[in-house]
């Protein structure tokens, strides 16, 4: 297939099915990776677990501007391919089946590292497994091949490829992850994450998880391929001559790899990695090193706690389920070999770092009751897990001023969780929530680069945010942009001049002012979606109240993703009436129903 037909097809497959394939595929935000969990088991289909994946070509976007030659499996037979290919989420104890399908001009096939009495069945002989036939050149069909079966008996964190021709096929991107959840998983704990456990051990529960599926590329050999294929020739690769210069996790380079899930364009590449939590929360890390060299995995901000290898607890006693990994210890580094797996407890609570991470001013007032560790234990407070031996510690150096400073686009003005202060003209802003930004990249410093490109490869983030911030909600504090059919009650970043917010952001109280005169507010909104919403001209009703358009910048404006607009209304109190006045603002966006803001004013 050509790349203008192999385009034209992308396109088509998107607009048909990409939206409805990321709904149905969406998890809690920020809690559970992004998977699949494939045709549930029932009595009709014999309580097997069902998933139907095709080896299709296709391209994928790196981070220098190219595009690239790729093989990759996708969701069923009427989507993209992607790399990596889907996320398997299965139980333990789950009867699970594999159904492959093939539009490659090579055979193809899967194996499944770390599951036992795997059953192949249909397709064609091979060496490994049994494969999907090759699909001939100037044929335009979907070849039906083999079957696989297991019982997923063990719970943990595994990775799926090709078992044909292995040294290209693997680096030609067919591979993914595979989750096994341990019986009885907490599905249903909303944000509560108090019985989510990796394994059946105590030791092993947390409250968030991200996947880091590590793989690297040579784009020479890509682009080798690509060239057989479209003299439809036969595909012959030297692979010892195999030499990468692009590395990513979960199919993406820095900085896409900070991008959501599921971004429009990057169809091919739908999972970010991008962790995101709270001071005092347990973080997995699934590691998978599904490459073919040593990727030395680093994360900043704290040591991690490796508790399984290879779907495998880190136990003196593995099939004792009441003891803990105890054969484990902190480190800050990932030594991910080719082909392993690795499952880690991250945790940051900000513990000795010798001052207040919530500061010591008086507009930031706060409390810290130590539990048995140590830790703030108020839950409902902004300041919960706080380490509370630091409690109102100052700041032990002076902050230069703007001009001596150099600030880094996750930079958000303030030294304090959950805070923001002066940035320069310019600054991109990106640190809407004050957090805390850590970086988690291959040791190997070469790694880092795309193609000789830095910053670049195997690189991310990992934010930890304040409390305040809803990790467990898919919509922020303010207007959501990026197609959302429903806007929930429009929220108020942020507001000046006299009054306050009440009722929970949904009303705007100017005050008691005196008659005769008046009060100008400026409502500042922010688009904290993925794409751009394009917002109405607000509209004020209400005896007093006024919209003042030469002073606001939300009217008819197209507003980026992450960006802000202002809203300014003037409340005259009339001399002769000191009742309260009521009034709405009304504003929509992306042609939506208009959403309601009430005004009060004395």
């Amino acid at each position: 297939m050509n790349k203008t037909k192999i385009f034209a097809s992308l396109r088509a497959v998107v607009q048909a099915g990409l939206a409805a394939l990321a709904l149905s595929l969406a998890v809690p935000a920020h809690a559970l990776v992004a998977g699949w969990a494939g045709e549930e088991p029932t009595a009709e289909n014999g309580q097997v677990r069902t998933f139907s994946l095709t080896a299709r070509e296709d391209f994928i976007s790196t981070s220098d501007g190219g595009s690239h030659y790729t093989w990759g499996y996708a969701h069923g037979t009427d989507f993209v391919m992607q790399y990596p290919g889907p996320t398997l989420v299965v139980n333990q104890g789950d009867t699970v089946r594999i159904v492959l399908n093939n539009t490659l001009p090579v055979p193809v096939s899967i194996v499944f590292p770390g599951q036992s009495g795997v059953v192949a069945s249909g397709g064609n002989a091979g060496l490994l497994t049994r494969e999907a036939p090759a699909v001939p050149y100037g044929q335009r069909t979907v070849l039906g091949g083999p079957s696989y079966t297991f019982v997923a008996t063990e719970p943990g964190t595994y990775q799926y490829h090709s078992g044909t021709q292995t040294d290209l096929q693997v680096e030609m991107g067919l591979v993914g992850a595979l989750i096994v959840r341990p019986a009885g998983f907490a599905y249903g704990d909303g944000s509560s994450h108090t019985s989510r456990r990796a394994y059946q051990q105590p030791g092993t529960q947390y409250d968030r998880e991200n996947l880091f599926l590590l793989t690297e590329m040579d784009p020479a050999v890509h682009w080798t391929v690509y060239t057989q294929v479209q003299s439809e020739m036969p595909v012959v690769v030297d692979t010892t001559q195999i030499k990468p210069s692009m590395w990513f996790i979960n199919g993406r380079n820095a900085p896409d790899t900070q991008l959501d899930d599921y971004v429009y364009w990057l169809p091919t590449q739908p999972y970010n990695a991008l962790p995101r939590m709270h001071p005092g929360e347990r973080l997995l890390m699934r590691v998978v090193n599904a490459g073919r060299d040593l990727h030395p995995f680093h994360h900043h901000g704290n040591h991690a706690t490796a508790i399984a290898r290879d779907g495998r607890v880190l136990s003196s006693n593995p099939s004792l389920l009441t003891q803990a990994p105890d054969l484990v210890s902190p480190d800050f580094t990932v030594r991910s070999v080719p082909g392993q797996t690795m499952d880690l407890i991250y945790e940051w609570t900000g513990k000795g770092i010798g001052w207040d991470i919530y500061g010591t001013a008086d507009t930031n007032v706060h409390t810290c009751t130590p539990d048995a560790n140590g830790l703030h234990s108020v839950a409902s407070d902004h300041n919960y897990r706080e380490w509370c031996a630091d409690h109102y510690k100052a700041l032990p150096v002076v902050i230069p001023g703007q001009l001596d400073l150099s600030f880094g686009e996750h930079a958000s003005g303030s030294p304090f969780l959950g805070q923001t202060g002066s940035l320069p003209q310019g600054h991109p802003g990106l640190n809407t929530t004050g957090g805390y930004y850590h970086m988690l990249h291959s040791h190997n410093e070469k790694e880092v680069t795309t193609d000789n490109i830095f910053p670049g490869g195997m690189m991310t983030m990992l934010i930890v945010e304040p409390w305040s911030v809803d990790l467990d909600a898919e919509t922020g504090v303010a207007i959501t942009g990026g197609g959302v059919a429903a806007l929930p009650a429009m929220a108020v970043v942020s507001e000046s001049g006299v009054g306050s917010l009440t009722n929970g952001g949904t009303t705007l109280d100017f005050g008691d002012i005196p008659n005769g005169t008046n009060q100008v507010n400026v409502l500042t909104l922010q688009n904290t979606g993925n794409a751009p919403a394009v917002l109405g001209v607000p509209v004020v009703t209400g005896n007093g109240f006024n919209y003042v358009a030469n002073s606001s910048t939300c009217a008819s404006a197209t507003v980026l993703a992450q960006a802000t607009c202002t809203i300014s209304i003037r409340f005259t109190a009339s001399s002769f009436n000191n009742n309260i006045r009521t009034g709405t603002l009304s504003l929509s966006y992306n042609s939506s129903t208009p959403v309601a803001l009430s005004l009060t004013g004395r």
